[in-house]
Formats: structure tokens, C-alpha cells, sequence
């Protein structure tokens, strides 16, 4: 079974040809990192990110901003907190609702963030160390901490565009189930329309087509096929 470590790299690996901005690299390990809150270890983690939403719902409906963000949050824990490990929140389907639900709450934080005139890169480094704190394994917190603080700080030309932030968090998300693909287990790839369990083939499809993606990239934008 891989470790958090080696998901944490392969999410790193499949991102950056297309996002190499500290953020968004940032999004894919937290991509990568939050599919395995179905394990039963992580109950304390869920937890948490339940009470996150909650809170952020409330603070959002009390400024009469969009709390639907909050809501999507509180929901994607308890159903994280239903999962069986290696089950629909494994599945395509469960980690575009993944995907789905950390981007409204991305969008969420820096609208708020940005109605109290907070500059962008203390909005992103923010957002980045909240969602590390509660989702990332707590051996490489300080890590990610670090590396965040200081790669946000000396970034320039950033932007936030959320169209990338669903995209980071997705191929995050993609990077972990490829990478379990590859385990004998397999998974249930197609969850909860079929429980069939999917290896190894389908991991080299994924990869394949990850890797079409790139070369389509270069063919149409050449030297310039890095988002960035």
C-alpha cells in the first residue's frame, strides 16, 4: 500500500507540467492527501473538517455570503466519516464530489478573505495552511508549512483562477487512485455504480491518458504549454 509520502510526490509529479505555481501544486497534495480520510485512523481529522464547514456556513450566512460553500464542506466530512476505505470516495465520481467540495470552499475562503482587503498572497497562504493543517499528515505539516510561507512569498505574477484550483485538486485526487490502482487490491474504480475493482490496467489508462494530455498541451501551445 503506498504511503502519504509517495502519494504526496506522484500528486507533485502530475500536476506541475501543467500548474507549476506553488498554490496550485500545494492543491494537488491536499488532492492526494484527503482521499484517504475514509480510513478509520483519520476519524479525528474528519471531524474536524466537519466542524470547519459548520463554522464556515455560519460566519458566511451571518455576512450574507454564499454558506452553501460551509454546507458542502460539513457534508463531503460525514460522508467521508460513511465511507468504507477504498470505497465512493475513491471512485471517479466521489473525487469530482471531492474536488467539487474543497474548490467551493478554496472560492469561498479567498471571497472572504478579499471582502476584509486581504492582499492575494496572504489569502492563499492562509487558505494552504488551513486546509494543510486539517487534511495533511502531521509529520510533514511543518514542511508543507514552510515551503508554503516561503514559495508563496517570493512568487510573482500569481493569480487565482478557479478553473485551476478544480483542476489542481482533481489531478490530485486522479494521482492518488492511480497510485492504489497499482496495489493488488485495486479499487472501485466506477463506485457506486458497479463495486467491480480495477488494477493495474486501468492505472496505465489513467497514466496514458495523463500523458496525452501533455503531449496535446505541447502540440497546441509549444513552448508555452505550462500554464504559468
Amino acid at each position: 500500500m503506498p504511503s502519504y509520502k509517495e502519494h504526496v510526490l506522484v500528486s507533485i509529479i502530475m500536476v506541475f507540467p501543467f500548474f507549476p505555481d506553488i498554490f496550485y501544486i500545494a492543491l494537488a497534495v491536499i488532492g492526494a492527501s484527503i482521499i484517504d480520510m475514509d480510513h478509520k485512523v483519520n476519524q479525528k481529522s474528519i471531524t474536524i473538517l466537519g466542524l470547519l464547514g459548520v463554522i464556515l456556513a455560519l460566519i458566511l450566512y451571518i455576512l450574507k455570503l454564499p454558506y452553501l460553500v460551509g454546507v458542502l464542506i460539513a457534508l463531503m466530512a460525514l460522508l467521508f466519516y460513511l465511507s468504507e476505505h477504498r470505497g465512493f470516495m475513491h471512485s471517479i465520481i466521489g473525487i469530482v464530489f471531492i474536488t467539487g467540495c474543497i474548490s467551493f470552499f478554496v472560492i469561498g475562503a479567498h471571497t472572504l478573505l478579499t471582502d476584509y482587503n486581504t492582499s492575494l498572497k496572504v489569502s492563499l497562504i492562509i487558505i494552504s495552511l488551513i486546509l494543510g493543517i486539517v487534511i495533511l499528515n502531521k509529520k510533514i505539516v511543518p514542511i508543507y508549512a514552510f515551503l508554503i510561507i516561503v514559495g508563496l512569498i517570493f512568487s510573482s505574477n500569481m493569480a487565482f483562477n478557479i478553473y485551476y484550483v478544480f483542476s489542481a485538486l482533481f489531478l490530485g485526487c486522479l494521482s492518488h487512485i492511480i497510485l492504489d490502482l497499482f496495489t493488488p487490491s485495486g479499487v472501485q474504480l466506477i463506485n457506486p455504480i458497479s463495486t467491480v475493482k480495477f488494477k493495474k490496467r486501468a492505472g496505465f489508462t489513467l497514466l496514458a491518458m495523463w500523458a496525452g494530455c501533455i503531449i496535446a498541451s505541447i502540440v497546441l501551445y509549444g513552448n508555452h504549454f505550462l500554464i504559468f
